[in-house]
């Protein structure tokens, strides 16, 4: 039975990584470049709205996915890899990589909270005005994008080196040596 919740725990964790990214690089590479081409603006912020809308469900639910796998292979790691208790956590590989990985999450939820709750709106509320015909400073909605735009970019790259991490934890050969 270990191995099974185990194995379900790592399809979970990994379930819970596609729908976390593969709506990233759909927004990046596919929706970005196509939405250029929709000319008229209240259709094209209509669609961002319900296509962030949408990348909010899918990537949040995933983002939960993850942190209930993941927790519990956290929790059950010395017992799957039968690591005495007396072993520091830090004193392995494993240990300090999670650690370094877990900051590097927490670093990466701050920039997509920024990006999901402050600019990711302000950007929508600006282009929303313009395509009710309202004066919209050009250089604001401008900077607003490229802000946007980086800490989207950062977001995607903080979350490939979070995954690189988790592979390079999951390889007990390499992360159960100790320091």
């Amino acid at each position: 039975m270990d191995q099974f919740l185990h194995i379900l725990a790592i399809w979970v964790h990994v379930f819970g990584i596609a729908l976390w990214v593969g709506p990233q690089f759909f927004l990046a590479f596919a929706w970005v470049p196509a939405s250029r081409k929709i000319d008229d603006l209240p259709t094209r912020v209509a669609a961002m709205r319900t296509i962030t809308r949408r990348f909010a469900y899918i990537g949040g639910t995933g983002l939960v996915l993850i942190v209930a796998a993941g927790s519990y292979l956290i929790a059950d790691w010395r017992d799957y890899y039968g690591i005495a208790e007396e072993t520091e956590f830090t004193s392995l590989r494993f240990g300090l990589w999670f650690i370094v990985k877990m900051t590097v999450l927490l670093v990466m939820l701050a920039v997509v909270a920024l990006h999901m709750f402050v600019l990711g709106p302000r950007q929508l509320e600006k282009l929303e005005d313009k395509a009710r015909g309202e004066n919209v400073d050009e250089d604001e909605l401008r900077s607003i994008r490229m802000q946007s735009m980086i800490l989207s970019i950062a977001g995607l790259v903080l979350t490939l080196a979070i995954m690189v991490m988790g592979s390079m934890i999951g390889t007990a050969g390499w992360s159960l040596q100790e320091l």
